[in-house]
């Protein structure tokens, strides 16, 4: 999922984080070679592959948190409300965390200290299927709806048409087009709301349901544990109204949502943990206040007076107000979330302007990659990456084709420049036009010029940044972009960042890659039906795309938090967010 979809980053408020120099939890997944030859002192990041569980793993309850206890109330700060809530259009990594409250899944990640598998949720198991095409679930006994009803395979089943529904934008298309077979799917089925059935999905009965896809995904397992394919019973379809108070098949519900204002859950008294293998619901009540700047949120989790000693945030990282204070406070270092979250962020070259593979090499040696991460706060801001999948991806392998230094090696690039029909090639690099990507403009420039490029800087507003970089016919050569997996499998990063078929206006091959050969192989390799045969082939193909440099890999960004110390459970989860599934009042 694109950052701009799954991340807000606010530029201007991880500027000033340059001055914090925490010690990081974890850094970059190897080292990495600075300007002046040293290697910049770091822990290696292990390899986190997701493994596929067993029956026996989907078994409830979710192994127990140590310390954790039953009782009290959680408040979380945010700065703005959740702009759905509604399953089918639930997509950004914020929504998704409030709705791991609220809903449940055929399957879902079960997380256990640094161990995460997917595991069946609603289902017995992950599924199964002879080839990669047919899926066949089973139901749980005992799952219940809020109203103490029951969840039905027919449920799921109208859970899954709502997101073909047009006025349910907003959520992912993956299962709308596995089933159709069609990118446009809506033309092969509109949604339920006009009584249309989706032929592709099958239930033989209340507890058994059948998926029939267009062609072979042998990660479809993955796919379905999205907030998107919640189940949702037929009479409970309140439609729009279900954005703002969706019908829980979680461990709670929404008792009052006051938009912008705040929202109050408390328990789901029907939801039963000995069949969730995923869920803790060890608070009685989480309160939301929205509104609030993200400076004065920081300030009142920091300061932790009354009900805020047990606040948190999912996804508000600090700033300079408190990086003094965190650098010489060990109570505050202490309730510090400090993790890799599983996006990166890269600059794509676009290589329908920039043709000659070596001007794209001479960029990447050419860039500023340490300059440009220390004025978005340094190694607090991320890790250094030089692949194009991120260690919490399965099939990731960390490997470093061009060893350019972090600082940018400018001899090299200008003898690669001096291969080349263009020795002094004008390149226009494009960025977000607040004070962080401005000074980012300023050591980019420098740099690239150094190398021997002529660069020609064009400021872009935030508000149209991704409207005018997912332009098909931009005239930008560099620009900065970012990608989350929607599922730790590669198949959802490789081909909607490089499959050319897939170019177009507001796409995700911003790099404009059409490569026939790629795309050949990525169809090669998503008709494979095992999951480590196609683990192996996308590492190969990850290598492979990175031979041509259509992006130059940055950083693997870190989610930097603060919650108040009457909290415990409080870390990272799958989404990328602080994850409220293991917090405890203590």
């Amino acid at each position: 999922m694109s950052a701009s979809r799954r991340r807000s980053r606010s530029a201007i408020a991880v500027t000033v984080l340059a001055t914090l120099t925490i010690t990081a939890g974890c850094s970059s997944s190897s080292a990495k070679k600075s300007g002046s030859g040293q290697q910049e002192a770091a822990q290696n990041v292990a390899k986190q592959a997701v493994a596929v569980g067993t029956a026996a793993d989907s078994r409830g309850p979710d192994p127990a948190v140590s310390g954790a206890k039953s009782g009290g109330t959680v408040t979380v700060l945010e700065h703005s409300d959740f702009s759905h809530l509604d399953p089918a259009r639930v997509w950004s990594s914020t929504n998704q965390t409030a709705d791991l409250l609220l809903t449940r899944q055929l399957t879902s990640y079960q997380q256990v200290g640094n161990t995460t598998k997917l595991v069946g949720d609603l289902a017995t198991d992950t599924g199964s299927s002879t080839d990669g095409k047919t899926w066949t679930y089973h139901l749980k006994a005992g799952l219940k709806y809020e109203d103490g009803s029951t969840i039905t395979a027919q449920d799921v089943k109208y859970g899954i048409e709502r997101t073909f529904q047009k006025e349910l934008s907003g959520g992912p298309q993956y299962l709308q087009m596995w089933l159709t077979g069609k990118t446009d799917y809506s033309s092969t089925y509109s949604g339920p709301w006009g009584g249309q059935d989706l032929p592709q999905i099958q239930t033989p009965d209340a507890t058994t349901i059948v998926f029939h896809l267009a062609s072979v995904h042998a990660d479809f397992p993955f796919a379905l544990a999205m907030q998107a394919y919640s189940p949702l019973p037929k009479d409970k379809d309140a439609k729009s109204a279900l954005d703002q108070h969706p019908f829980s098949s979680g461990p709670y519900k929404v008792d009052s949502h006051d938009i912008d204002k705040g929202m109050v859950l408390s328990r789901n008294t029907h939801w039963d943990a000995n069949t969730d293998p995923v869920r803790h619901a060890y608070p009685d009540q989480w309160k939301f206040e929205f509104g609030a700047q993200d400076v004065d949120i920081n300030q009142r989790l920091a300061a932790a007076n009354g009900a805020d000693k047990d606040a948190m945030t999912f996804k508000v990282t600090i700033g300079s107000d408190l990086a003094s204070q965190v650098n010489s406070s060990p109570d505050l270092k202490a309730r510090l979330v400090n993790q890799v979250t599983p996006f990166s962020e890269f600059y794509n070259i676009n290589t329908r302007r920039v043709t000659d593979v070596k001007v794209r090499e001479a960029l990447l040696e050419a860039f500023p990659r340490a300059q440009t991460r220390q004025l978005l706060g340094g190694p607090i801001y991320g890790d250094f990456t030089t692949t194009i999948l991120s260690p919490v991806t399965n099939g990731y392998q960390d490997y470093d084709l061009y060893g350019a230094p972090d600082t940018g090696d400018p001899a090299k690039a200008k003898a690669l420049l001096a291969t080349t029909s263009t020795p002094h090639p004008t390149i226009v690099y494009a960025y977000q036009d607040d004070t962080a990507w401005q000074q980012g403009a300023v050591a980019i420039q420098q740099a690239l010029t150094k190398a021997g490029f002529t660069v020609v800087t064009k400021a872009i507003s935030d508000k149209n940044y991704y409207d005018e970089t997912q332009k098909t016919d931009n005239q930008f050569d560099v620009y900065w972009g970012g990608w989350g997996p929607d599922w730790p499998s590669a198949s959802s990063v490789i081909p909607p960042l490089f499959d050319g078929r897939q170019i177009t206006d507001g796409g995700s091959d911003n790099s404009l890659l059409n490569d026939p050969t790629v795309n050949a192989e990525i169809d090669r390799i998503q008709s494979m039906t095992d999951l480590s045969q196609q683990n192996t082939a996308w590492a190969a193909l990850d290598k492979k795309i990175m031979q041509e440099v259509p992006i130059i890999p940055w950083v693997d960004p870190r989610q930097v938090s603060l919650y108040g110390p009457g909290l415990g459970g409080v870390h990272t989860g799958f989404i990328g967010t602080c994850y409220p599934l293991d917090v405890y009042v203590k």
